[in-house]
C-alpha cells in the first residue's frame, strides 16, 4: 500500500508551520529588543528590505510576468497600494505596541481577528456558516467581552490590529493577482 501525497508531505508541512510559528511567538522579543529604534525606522527597514527579498523569489520562482502584467494595470496597482497602506499601517501598530509594553493588547488582537475575518466573510462575500460555526464564533465573541471587561477599557490597539489585518486580507483576497 502507498502513501497518498498528502501523507508523504505532511511532515514537511508540519515542519514549515512549527517553524513560521516559532519565528512568529519570538517576534516580540526581537521588537521589544528594537524598542529603542524609533517605530518609523523599523518599519521602513522591513519595508525597503522586503523589496529585494520579493523580487528574488519572484525571480526565482519564474513569476515576473504576473508582476509586469499587474504594474501596467492602474486599477491593481490602486488596489495594491490600498493593502500595502493597510498592511504597513498594521505593522505600524506591531510594533509601536510591542516596544510600549503592550503585546498583550497585540495577541487579542489577532486573537479577535479571525472573528472580524468571519465578519467580513459573511457580510461582504455571502459565506454561510453552519451552527456549529456560529457557536464557536459566540464562544470566542464571549471570551474576547470578558478580556476587554477585565481589562476595563476598549482595547485600541487590538481593535487596530484586528481592523487593518482584516480588510487588507479582504483587499488581498480580491486582488487579481497571486502572493
Amino acid at each position: 500500500m502507498t502513501a497518498s501525497p498528502q501523507n508523504i508531505d505532511s511532515p514537511r508541512g508540519f515542519a514549515f508551520a512549527l517553524t513560521a510559528y516559532l519565528l512568529w511567538g519570538f517576534l516580540p522579543l526581537y521588537m521589544k529588543a528594537m524598542a529603542h529604534i524609533p517605530t518609523l525606522e523599523v518599519l521602513a527597514h522591513r519595508v525597503i528590505w522586503s523589496i529585494p527579498v520579493a523580487m528574488a523569489i519572484l525571480i526565482w520562482l519564474g513569476r515576473t510576468a504576473e508582476l509586469r502584467a499587474a504594474l501596467r494595470n492602474p486599477r491593481m496597482i490602486g488596489m495594491a497600494a490600498m493593502t500595502a497602506a493597510l498592511i504597513s499601517v498594521n505593522w505600524g501598530i506591531y510594533v509601536w505596541a510591542i516596544q510600549v509594553g503592550r503585546a498583550l493588547d497585540t495577541a487579542l488582537g489577532y486573537y479577535i481577528n479571525p472573528l472580524f475575518s468571519v465578519f467580513l466573510g459573511a457580510v461582504l462575500l455571502g459565506e454561510r456558516l453552519t451552527r456549529a460555526q456560529w457557536l464557536a464564533i459566540a464562544l470566542a465573541a464571549a471570551a474576547v467581552a470578558l478580556l476587554t471587561w477585565e481589562a476595563g477599557r476598549l482595547p485600541v490597539v487590538a481593535l487596530g490590529l484586528t481592523l487593518t489585518w482584516g480588510f487588507y486580507a479582504y483587499l488581498k483576497k480580491r486582488l487579481p493577482i497571486g502572493p
